[in-house]
């Protein structure tokens, strides 16, 4: 968990933490969030899953017990919080190093070259097949 010292802008100020990027899904009844938050007390950012229900007094109230959800729901969540800024570039090449590590079976460690390579290559497969 990086540290950090440029002031970003934030959502939501608590005495806990600043939340500065949000992934959100409602599920009609609850708010499911992975949020980059900074931790004041620590002074670093980290990624917080949490749940938030609307209530009669508060919109979107922070509920504090785990966050459970189904599969779908978790890859509808991990989306939105890449579409708004969540993850870090490094964390989500990291990520998907670790995928197709994952989908090869390999235990060598891939290069962060080969993604990159692979990455090209998917792109100019897609650039051909929308030429033709």
């Amino acid at each position: 968990m990086g540290k950090t010292d440029k002031i970003k802008p934030t959502i939501k100020e608590t005495k806990y933490c600043s939340i500065l990027a949000q992934g959100k899904v409602f599920d009609g009844e609850y708010t499911y969030c992975i949020e980059k938050i900074f931790v004041k007390e620590l002074r670093q950012d980290e990624i917080r899953f949490s749940l938030y229900k609307d209530t009669m007094n508060q919109v979107e109230r922070y509920i504090p017990r785990s966050l459970d959800v189904t599969e779908k729901e978790f890859l509808e969540l991990f989306k939105e919080s890449i579409k708004h800024g969540v993850f870090s570039e490094e964390l989500l090449i990291n990520l998907k190093t670790e995928l197709v590590k994952k989908r090869q079976g390999t235990k060598r460690p891939i290069e962060k070259e080969e993604v990159e390579r692979e990455e090209l290559e998917e792109v100019q497969e897609e650039v051909q097949e929308n030429e033709k």
